[in-house]
């Protein structure tokens, strides 16, 4: 069972397309994924991490199953994503730990534009186990 969950809005196609990627790389199983207005959701960002729901991001929760759970939004989260994939990809990883949000120009720029992409794309985004509601 995945460790980390991944949430992403669940209708945009450029989100689909880096749910697809991170699936791919993920040889590990490491990650759920979950949609931004799913049950999951829901249930993981409540409370003080209602933000989180709002944020218009990808939102990664590391240890989502505890009561230790790390929340990472935008730049962030991705750079963070590619530390939890280890090996190789701590090269980009490692900019999680950089102080500071100037991934997040790019990011937020992507985020607030995602809708206008082109892409084609479909329904299936991959194994339906790796899904949470």
């Amino acid at each position: 069972m995945a460790k980390h969950v991944i949430f992403y809005d669940g209708e945009c196609v450029l989100c689909h397309r880096a749910v697809q990627y991170l699936i791919d790389l993920d040889a590990e199983k490491l990650f759920a994924f979950a949609p931004l207005n799913g049950k999951t959701a829901a249930d993981v960002l409540t409370g003080p991490n209602t933000c989180y729901a709002n944020a218009n991001s990808l939102v990664l929760v590391e240890d989502y199953q505890s009561t230790n759970r790390e929340f990472w939004i935008r730049s962030k989260a991705i750079f963070r994503v590619y530390w939890l994939l280890g090996g190789a990809w701590n090269a980009l990883g490692w900019l999680c730990f950089v102080p500071g949000n100037l991934g997040d120009v790019f990011y937020r720029w992507a985020a607030n534009h995602r809708h206008q992409f082109k892409f084609k794309g479909g329904s299936d985004l991959g194994p339906k186990d790796r899904f949470l509601h």
